[in-house]
């Protein structure tokens, strides 16, 4: 058994131990013994296991290494028994039971409350106590449930203090010994003290962690009770309380390891710190003398910090720390040291390094000490600015700028001492806090401007520079402050529009960006300041065009920003070769892109400015930029960057229109129809010279030719100034692409967007030209598809085979827009429709595209919408049987399965129901019930026609029960039509009563395989039917639907008992026990509700009783036992 845990071993032992007492192989004595020895052994294994784990750790805390902590055993999940479950479910059944007694008695005692006296309502607890007593020794004594009595013990046993209370609270002992008397205190003392030797007592007994914690917290209120009943002051109440507490840590500490208060030792620190904890919170909030509550906080911090050692819970540690701050401010606040209390705020920081030292044999105390410094010294920052700022009006700033500068040297400390992030950066923010405070009291110069300089000076000299130890620490902070102070400086001086200070500023930084690439030792850093120093001198750039704009008015009317920043650009390229000269070559690659992107933005500015001169400057830039472009695509060798070239290049050919001053629309059209010419005769010719401008240029020129043609198809629904044939210079460029590309995807991208292009000539041309005015427009996909069909017949069989996978989508589209067209259809304008589905239909099936079949088929039913309006509802349900007759037909000729495995489709089949559908859409509201049932029959045949159209068994028996159900959905309707017939007596059984029929035939021959499953859906119907025709009656509520019922449910059990079905058998044996439940209401209904719960727990009490008296007999067979399993077994062969 060494694999077993612990835990399991014991739950082994404990089940041993009863079946042995349950058997009479052990007396109770005996028992008792056993197990007052087996806990006895527990515990004191259990206690030389922590004097070891505490050797251990005695033994290992000198050591300053830290160890890995051994990897805790995996708890494993306590299985009961089925001995401890069993007395579990007796215990709560005796619980439940005597709870519902006792409410019935306490409705009989709260009617009889008021009548009560005093010292009877006292009785009555004490009689309530003494009978849970009474409970307890006999649950215990006779029926040896521990558990219950137990229970019933601790129900007793706290019911002592209450009734103590009442006492008091009526009186009995007079108004002195009362709740609200002046000796209320003592009677609460007597109320925690008296029972305390009894809780004690129990504890021990039945070494029982609950009464160990009662036990304590009576402890705790019989001292709180006694001190309140002694005269004391407040803050000598609340230091008694704290010697209390010092008390309760010296106890643990001398009996830590005697056996005899092992059960209390366990769970003593846990109370002792609660307890300090409670006294804490009260301490705080009650006081009277402030030196004197002081002092008390001193001493609270004193245990808190024993505490630390004693119960080894470093957690209280801060506690230790906030307390002593808080009580050097009580003191401060409230003593002569008022007069420096921000000097002495400023100090407390380096009090707790004084901690932090005393401490240095405990690493983890100096180190707590040490953050704490840190977070103590932050927290008087911010209250001495508090009190110096707001409360004082800025009152003695030369001590307020000398407490800075002290709280600044104590961070420093700390960043030498911890060297953890935050404090190393919260060294130079106090540093520029109290730069802050010295321009405060000199005001030299602008407050940005002076932040700015002394942030660049520390930058130079402390994050480059400097070689101090003190200062080596914080370097890389203070590098990081210094560049935020000077971003936020530069940022102020932009937001106030202050442009001298900002370019000037921003020249400095590019300055120091040299300096840093220079003097840093980051390699990220100094990728940075090399794209910094270019970066600078283009915003410092940009920024000196408000002032140029403001001193030379034309230079913003004419020239504008895009030219400014060209410029900008241009001269950043003059640098760029500078740096080239020096050999500074990371700085010259920097400037150079820095340039490009210049000027690239002065081009982009183009777009939504009009004020600069668009016959000259603007041609002039661009051409300019054309230049840059192809420089950066010659410097980068990066062959994408032809796409901006391509861009450049077609906003020139585009800005040309001003100079050449076209006038009107047609020739601004007839200009641009030509730039893709251009563009893809650029890509063409070029790609000869400059490997890669190809794509760039083409793909730009055919992206812009779906643009032109909607702008020319939008003029054609306008004016109309454009004429058609305009569309052959696109139409010539796809054909052309068409034919000269070596990539599929492209050859069909071409032709496709040409054979747009000749719908959208032929569309138009029709209305520009006035051809056709009595054809509607819609009929123009017709002509067009049967153009394409011709040259599908023309080409090759590749390029047939192309032309198709546009030719179907397109027709498809046609036909949807053809059948949606307003207006009214002419007599044989439906016959064009229908050949026109027909034409794609045959497309399709060259294809062998069946799902795509759907399409044209279900758009069918629109034309029929459309042209049946003037018909004959006879007519039109001739014709849709028909239709659904040809589309069935058609499906068993084409296709030999509804879904085949591989996945094809029988359009013609499903589109038939939908048809049918649609057949029952338009004459469900028929008068004529014949007609409303036609489609339900359609239904049922498509069902049976189609079910072996199935490859899998299971799919056809649910396309024959779905059949089935159509038939009976038909004989329902017909049976609603003519109800007015029937008797009201009958009329729901003949609604429900055929279901069994059409379940019987269907278990029989459809689902026989699947017999067990049809039993269950038998079972399923029965019930509903069951609860319809009883629903059905009590709504009726006549005799004769009473006996009815009855003879229903007789005959369903006499069929069960005949043919062995359960499921008759048992709904036939339920329906009848509820009627004769529901016709015997009047005589069981009108008993009174307190007799429901007087025999709830009657009947559980005799449940438990039973049980237990069960427990305790032999294992011998029980004959009724036995002859209910042989019954089940009987009925398990039932159907």
């Amino acid at each position: 058994m060494s694999y077993l845990s612990e835990e399991k071993r014991q739950a082994i032992f404990k089940e041993r131990l009863v079946h042995l007492w349950n058997e009479g192989y052990l007396s109770d004595d005996e028992y008792g013994r056993v197990l007052e020895a087996h806990h006895s052994d527990i515990n004191e294994q259990q206690s030389l296991q922590k004097q070891k784990e505490a050797m251990k750790v005695d033994r290992a805390e000198p050591v300053e290494e830290a160890k890995p902590e051994p990897a805790k055993p995996e708890k494993v999940k306590k299985v009961k028994s089925a001995e401890e479950i069993r007395e579990r479910n007796i215990t709560w059944s005796l619980i439940l039971g005597v709870s519902l007694l006792l409410i019935t008695g306490l409705i009989v005692a709260t009617s009889q409350w008021n009548q009560m006296g005093a010292g009877m309502k006292v009785f009555s607890l004490a009689f309530v106590s003494l009978f849970f007593f009474g409970l307890s020794y006999v649950t215990g004594r006779f029926l040896k449930i521990t558990q219950t009595a137990f229970a019933f013990l601790t129900l007793g046993s706290l019911l002592i203090p209450i009734a103590i209370v009442a006492i008091g609270y009526f009186e009995l002992l007079g108004s002195y010994l009362s709740l609200f008397g002046e000796g209320r205190y003592l009677l609460g003392f007597l109320g925690a003290f008296l029972p305390l030797p009894l809780y004690v007592r129990i504890a021990f007994v039945h070494q029982s962690r609950l009464y160990v914690w009662i036990s304590l917290l009576f402890l705790s209120l019989s001292v709180g009770f006694a001190l309140g009943a002694l005269p004391l002051a407040t803050d000598v109440f609340y230091l008694l309380l704290m010697v209390f507490n010092a008390g309760l840590l010296v106890f643990h500490v001398r009996f830590k390891d005697s056996e005899k208060w092992q059960l209390f030792m366990k769970e003593f620190p846990l109370y002792a710190q609660m307890n300090l904890v409670l006294s804490t919170l009260l301490l705080l909030f009650f006081f009277e003398s402030e030196v004197f509550y002081s002092f008390n906080l001193l001493l609270t911090a004193g245990i808190y910090m024993a505490m630390v050692f004693v119960y080894k819970t470093k957690e209280y540690q801060f506690v230790f720390s906030v307390m002593v701050v808080y009580a050097i401010y009580q003191l401060v606040e409230h003593s002569p040291l008022q007069s420096l209390d921000l000097t002495v705020y400023a100090l407390v920081g380096l009090i707790y390094l004084g901690f932090a030292y005393a401490f240095r044999n405990h690493k983890f105390v100096e180190k707590v000490f040490r953050y704490t410094s840190g977070v103590v010294s932050f927290f008087a920052f911010v209250y001495i600015s508090y009190e110096s700022i707001l409360l004082r009006g800025e009152e003695g700033s030369w001590v307020l700028l000398t407490a800075y500068v002290i709280i600044t040297a104590n961070y420093l400390l700390l960043a030498n001492l911890t060297g953890y992030v935050v404090i190393l950066y919260m060294t130079p923010v106090f540093f520029f806090i109290t730069l802050w405070q010295l321009w405060e009291l000199t005001e030299t110069g602008p407050l940005f401007f002076f932040l700015f300089a002394g942030a660049s000076l520390v930058l130079v000299y402390v994050g480059l520079w400097t070689e101090n130890t003190w200062l080596k620490v914080i370097q890389e902070s203070t590098f990081h402050l210094c560049l935020m102070v000077m971003a936020g400086a530069v940022v102020y001086a932009l937001y106030e529009m202050i442009y001298g200070y900002s370019a000037l500023m921003l020249l400095l930084v590019s300055i120091q960006c040299y300096l840093v690439k220079r003097k840093h030792s980051s390699h990220d850093i100094k990728i940075t300041a090399v794209w910094g120093q270019p970066i600078n001198l283009l915003l410092a750039g940009a920024i000196i065009y408000e002032p140029m704009s403001d001193r030379f008015p034309g230079y913003e009317e004419s020239l504008s920003m895009p030219f400014h920043y060209a410029v900008i650009g241009v001269l950043l390229l003059i640098v760029h070769l500078g740096w080239k000269r020096v050999s500074e070559k990371e700085l010259s690659t920097a400037t150079f892109y820095v340039s490009q992107v210049s000027y690239s933005l002065g081009m982009v500015l183009l777009l939504n400015n009009t004020q600069v001169e668009g016959d000259v400057v603007r041609p002039l830039i661009l051409l300019v930029g054309i230049a840059m472009l192809y420089s950066l695509v010659q410097f980068a060798k990066q062959t994408f960057l032809w796409l901006l070239v391509s861009l450049v290049t077609l906003a020139f050919y585009a800005s040309l229109m001003d100079t050449l001053a076209l006038d009107s629309f047609s020739a601004h059209f007839i200009y641009l129809v030509f730039a893709p010419v251009l563009l893809v005769g650029i890509g063409e010719l070029g790609e000869k010279k400059w490997p890669g401008i190809r794509p760039y240029f083409y793909w730009l020129g055919h992206g812009l030719l779906p643009l032109l043609i909607a702008v020319y198809y939008l003029d054609q629904l306008g004016i109309g100034n454009v004429q058609p044939w305009v569309l052959v210079i696109p139409l010539a460029i796809y054909i052309f692409s068409s034919l000269n590309t070596k990539h599929e995807w492209v050859t069909r991208l071409m032709l496709y967007a040409g054979m747009t292009t000749f719908f959208v000539m032929i569309l138009t041309s029709k209305d520009f030209y006035g051809w056709g005015v009595s054809i509607p427009s819609e009929f123009v996909y017709i002509l067009t598809s049967l153009c394409f069909a011709v040259l599908w017949g023309a080409v090759p069989l590749e390029w047939s085979r192309r032309i198709e996978w546009y030719l179907i989508p397109f027709s498809m589209i046609g036909l949807m827009v053809i059948i949606n067209q307003p207006g009214r259809w002419f007599s044989l304008d439906w016959l064009v429709v229908l050949g026109y589905a027909v034409l794609i239909l045959f497309f399709l099936h060259r294809r062998g595209w069946t799902l795509a079949r759907f399409i044209p088929l279900i758009l069918t039913i629109g034309l029929w919408e459309k042209v049946s309006m003037d018909w004959e509802r006879l007519t039109f349900l001739t014709i849709m049987v028909i239709c659904i007759g040809v589309l069935v037909t058609a499906g068993r000729y084409f296709h030999k399965y509804l879904i085949s495995p591989k996945y094809e489709v029988d359009a013609y089949s499903w589109t038939a129901l939908v048809y049918i559908a649609y057949t029952n859409l338009t004459t469900m509201m028929d008068e004529n019930v014949w007609i409303q049932i036609t489609p339900l029959l359609l239904l049922s045949l498509w069902l049976f026609i189609n079910a072996g159209k199935w490859s899998k068994p299971i799919l056809q028996k649910i396309f024959h029960t779905a059949g089935a159900g159509c038939l009976y959905a038909s004989y329902i309707v017909g049976l609603v039509d003519h109800r007015h017939m029937i008797p009201d007596l009958i009329e729901a059984e003949l609604l429900v009563l055929p279901v069994l029929v059409v379940l019987f035939f269907l278990k029989k021959s459809t689902w026989k395989e699947y017999a067990p499953i049809m039993n269950h859906v038998q079972f399923a119907v029965l019930l509903l039917i069951a609860a319809y025709l009883v629903i059905d009656a009590i709504r009726s509520h006549t005799i004769w639907d009473a006996w009815i019922i009855g003879g229903l449910s007789l005959l369903s059990m006499i069929a069960g008992m005949q043919w062995r079905i359960k499921s008759y058998f048992f709904v036939g044996m339920g329906v009848l026990i509820f009627n004769v439940l529901y016709q015997t209401k009047p005589y069981w209904g009108n008993m009174p509700w307190w007799v429901y719960l007087l025999l709830a727990g009657i009947i559980l009490i005799g449940i438990a009783s039973y049980n237990e008296w069960q427990k305790q007999q032999t294992n011998a067979s029980n004959p009724i036992e036995r002859k209910l399993k042989g019954l089940w077994a009987a009925l398990k062969k039932w159907n």
